[in-house]
């Protein structure tokens, strides 16, 4: 995109997510950058079935909305090639997660909200790509939009700034419901769930990665740091390392989540009762961890 269109372009962003998210059997949109700063995006459109993205490539409006953007070149020219995007799941952008679930009857007013605020969200400093993702089944009823930016200082500017507090003082209840919250969970590849549901208090966490990696370096104390003895100890501490985050990664915090699930995210209406029960049993495995380790070891 060349410079001084930044502004004409998240314009356009903003008029082809609100019209490809109405496009029958639509499943996401996700629009990002090469890289931080480049003039080169990848759309990335999901649907289906091949026969509604047949169908889309195919819509009068999307060959429309592709002569705006070449006509955004100057020359009336524009370089369109199918290719992989990049992971920007697993890169070091941090993200504002939206679920919103719309009243039947008003997903276009929804989409025209959410076309205005995508107009101005794409032109903060730092934005790196949205995706939004229709309602999947009865199941899971809602919309989710993903915004990612650069860093958290790029993301604080944004959710505090004036124009985003103005656009969504425009969002009624007789339109949508939505819940809003930021991807900071430091341990997400453990704790990720389908439902998108806030992860648990960071300190749930450590109590968990804390109670299952004690046996594990304990153990390799007992049994690996004889093996390694006259290695460098770079290289041994590099050994005891790697297993010891593969044993926490697969499978002992699944183990562990799944045994003290009901803890992490507690039912509201037991809140307390399940809080302290659950502070009482992590404390008495850490005792019993502490005793055998102490007593055999």
């Amino acid at each position: 995109m060349p410079p001084g269109m930044e502004a004409r372009f998240a314009a356009w962003q903003a008029e082809f997510t609100r019209v490809v998210s109405a496009s029958h059997d639509f499943v996401s949109l996700e629009i990002i950058p090469a890289f931080s700063g480049s003039s080169e995006w990848q759309i990335i459109q999901r649907f289906r079935s091949p026969e509604a993205l047949t169908r889309w490539i195919e819509d009068e409006a999307r060959t429309a909305l592709l002569a705006d953007l070449s006509a955004l070149e100057g020359d009336g020219k524009t370089s369109r090639v199918d290719e992989a995007a990049p992971d920007y799941h697993s890169t070091t952008t941090v993200t504002e997660v939206i679920t919103t679930i719309v009243k039947a009857g008003q997903e276009e007013a929804f989409r025209r909200w959410a076309e205005r605020i995508q107009q101005v969200q794409a032109r903060f400093p730092g934005y790196m790509g949205t995706l939004v993702q229709a309602p999947l089944s009865s199941d899971v009823p809602y919309w989710t939009t993903l915004v990612r930016f650069e860093g958290p200082a790029f993301l604080d500017s944004w959710l505090q700034s004036a124009e985003r507090k103005a656009i969504l003082a425009e969002a009624t209840p007789q339109v949508s419901t939505w819940q809003s919250h930021r991807m900071s969970n430091p341990f997400a590849g453990w704790f990720a769930n389908e439902q998108r549901l806030a992860p648990p208090p960071a300190w749930k966490q450590t109590c968990l990665v804390l109670l299952v990696l004690f046996p594990v370096v304990m153990l390799e104390i007992r049994f690996l740091s004889p093996l390694l003895n006259g290695v460098p100890l770079a290289v041994s501490t590099f050994i005891g390392n790697a297993i010891s985050v593969s044993l926490v990664s697969w499978p002992l915090m699944a183990v562990a989540i799944f045994g003290l699930g009901w803890w992490l995210r507690p039912d509201p209406r037991t809140r307390w009762r399940t809080e302290l029960l659950g502070g009482t049993v992590l404390a008495a495995l850490y005792a019993v961890e502490l005793f055998v380790f102490s007593r055999f070891m």
